[in-house]
């Protein structure tokens, strides 16, 4: 095989940094990045490996202003802007190539967070509400996943606490018919014997006798998946299967599991979308889609209280639940002229529930079979209208308005206006105002404290500059946002969800690129929020202040590549500030090597985690549950140094 030169690999990973900076995410009509409406920030799957990111959970930490969460069973959350901290109520749109996958119960998608990075070919992501495009749940952000195809891979991996397992990909294709096919496969499994946990809940009862601890949380898990892509000239047909399963991590009582590998809470995912890009005429285009979304999320034996507690043995819970989303899509795209396009969408969604059923093990008093009302369904139209304009070499506006009408929340606006100048082929200024929606879950609907639970809206006005030199580039975004009506578990009664208080953020974000020759790159962003509820002056709890992050990645042959990537998140603030101090700040290092053909062959990623051992803990998100206040004042402990290896062949 021919060599190349150090000189050519950076230029090949610059010409890959522009071809992937256009993106479809923030208008749909397709544009560079740094053109868009708004800040997008895209993060490519080769480079996320080569810095040590295990999961598209974990790869969403390098985004300035998000940050990483769990609740005690180990569903995942992201932060964006301090927005998002919850019990079970997700914030962030998040899409698996363009298909929503939010559920209706709990607005989270933890199927998708949990995506091997492996299987990623790039991730897309808007830092602010996105709803104007997107529809619900695009309120404190939007991510997209775009998952690799038209490759041949073989791969084995292994880590620490991540699992060992099996991947391939592969293609195959008939250009004479402009007919393709690829598969994507992935097969994961770890008895993670989790964290040490020296007291739970039972310990503030005085109950120490009857607990687990000190014992490890529960995080086993397994993950399989498979994304079939299927493409006729423009015509496409995806499949995408996906089963992940996992312990229930700190117990959703805060009664620590007996440590046994159970596999508490397993989701499954059936996704299929059908589309059709036909070109009507000169200056009319279409995207067409049909979607079909089924999504189980069952708990089998999920730990709820030890034996002697209010049974002589231990009592479980089994938990299944079942719903189907149904959804269709036009739209079409006039661009009368190079400096015109107009975008008329319509979507028609219909979310059923199949089944919501659970089963108690030795529960000594009787307790209905159903925990959520099937009549839940809901009923989705969406209308969206959009005006690109160039109305100069320099200027281009935007203007879109969406129109939503809900079966069972009511109908709600969501504007966007917005001007990008670019002044001169280095200095770009970016304005928008966008306003974003977040209709209750299913969830929240039916442990309603009040009799009605309102739509949450943000609105926010935001001010960027890009300033692009041939070898550094410099970001900044400050942004003002009001939130209106944030659906939230009531923490003081524990009766259930309400419209708590409005919140206020105001911010800034920082992000800077640097090449040092051939051999060396320098990038960090770093995020300040000001979070808070300016009816009692109390901060948004969950969130950290400052955000910040630092990668190093030297490149000595063309064949290897070495990364060090620091990671900071600032002080995080707790539920009730009158009584727990701020959760303490953390500084990690991730150190990674790399061995990597530039064509086909070996490649070599292994690395640590964590490298100085630092302890890091995520915030808990309730202080009290069934009577029993803050288990663990420091939160949710976190593993420390881990390895991890991925080892591929191309062919």
């Amino acid at each position: 095989m021919q060599s190349v030169s150090v000189a050519d690999a950076a230029e090949r990973e610059d010409l890959l940094d522009v071809l992937e900076g256009a993106t479809e995410l923030a208008t749909k009509s397709g544009m560079n990045a740094n053109f868009v409406p708004g800040m997008v920030t895209i993060l490519n799957g080769d480079d996320l490996l080569q810095r040590g990111a295990r999961t598209v959970w974990e790869s969403l930490a390098l985004v300035p202003g998000l940050s990483l969460g769990l609740e005690m069973t180990g569903e995942r959350q992201v932060l964006s802007r301090g927005v998002g901290h919850g019990y079970a109520s997700g914030n962030i749109k998040i899409m698996l190539d363009g298909v929503s996958m939010n559920s209706s119960l709990f607005a989270t998608a933890n199927s998708v967070l949990n995506i091997p990075i492996e299987q990623v070919e790039r991730i897309e992501v808007i830092r602010g509400p996105g709803s104007s495009v997107h529809g619900e749940y695009a309120y404190a952000g939007v991510v997209n996943v775009i998952t690799r195809t038209g490759e041949r891979q073989l791969r084995l991996q292994a880590s620490e606490d991540g699992g060992s397992g099996l991947g391939g990909i592969w293609y195959w294709d008939d250009p004479e018919r402009d007919l393709s096919l690829s598969l994507n496969l992935t097969g994961l499994e770890s008895n993670d014997a989790g964290v040490r946990v020296n007291e739970d809940a039972l310990a503030a009862l005085g109950e120490s006798y009857l607990s687990n601890a000190p014992g490890h949380s529960n995080e086993a898990q397994r993950y399989k998946a498979a994304f079939t892509n299927l493409q006729w000239r423009g015509l496409f047909l995806d499949l995408k299967l996906i089963e992940n399963s996992y312990g229930d991590y700190f117990g959703v009582n805060h009664f620590l599991p007996p440590a046994d590998n159970n596999l508490a809470s397993l989701q499954h995912t059936v996704l299929a979308q059908l589309g059709y890009d036909p070109r009507l005429s000169a200056t009319l285009s279409a995207r067409l889609r049909l979607e079909f979304l089924r999504q189980e999320r069952d708990r089998d034996q999920l730990y709820v209280f030890p034996a002697s507690y209010l049974a002589d043995e231990p009592i479980y819970m089994d938990q299944d639940y079942q719903e189907t989303r149904h959804r269709g899509l036009a739209d079409i795209f006039w661009r009368p002229n190079p400096d015109h396009t107009a975008l008329f969408g319509l979507e028609l969604s219909r979310i059923s529930i199949d089944q919501a059923k659970w089963e108690w093990t030795n529960l000594p008093f009787e307790i209905s079979s159903t925990w959520l009302d099937t009549d839940h369904d809901r009923t989705i139209l969406g209308l969206v209208v959009q005006d690109e304009y160039r109305a100069s070499d320099q200027l281009t506006l935007t203007a879109t308005l969406r129109y939503d009408d809900y079966s069972d929340a009511g109908s709600l606006l969501s504007p966007r206006a917005a001007a990008v100048w670019r002044i001169d082929d280095a200095n770009v200024l970016k304005f928008q105002y966008a306003r974003a929606f977040r209709p209750p879950t299913f969830y929240e609907l039916e442990y309603a404290a009040q009799v009605d639970l309102d739509a949450s809206e943000i609105d926010t006005f935001e001010l960027g500059y890009i300033l692009t030199k041939p070898n550094w580039e410099a970001r900044a975004t400050a942004f003002h946002s009001d939130l209106t009506n944030p659906v939230l578990f009531d923490e003081i009664t524990e009766d259930g969800y309400v419209n708590a208080e409005d919140v206020r953020l105001r911010g800034v974000e920082l992000e800077y690129i640097q090449r040092l020759g051939s051999q060396l790159k320098i990038d960090a962003n770093l995020s300040y929020v000001d979070a808070v509820r300016p009816g009692s002056d109390t901060a948004l709890p969950g969130g950290a202040r400052w955000l910040g992050n630092l990668g190093l990645l030297w490149r000595p042959h063309e064949r290897w590549l070495a990364a060090l990537q620091l990671h900071y998140v600032g002080k995080r603030h707790r539920l009730d500030e009158a009584v727990y101090s701020d959760l303490d700040d953390s500084t990690t290092l991730d150190l990674t090597l790399n061995y990597q053909t530039l064509a086909k062959g070996m490649s070599l990623h292994a690395g640590v985690k964590n490298l100085g051992n630092t302890r890091v803990y995520y915030p808990q998100i309730l202080t009290s549950f069934g009577g029993v206040d803050l288990i663990y004042p420091d939160g949710y402990p976190r593993a420390g140094r881990r390895w991890w290896l991925s080892v591929s062949y191309a062919f």
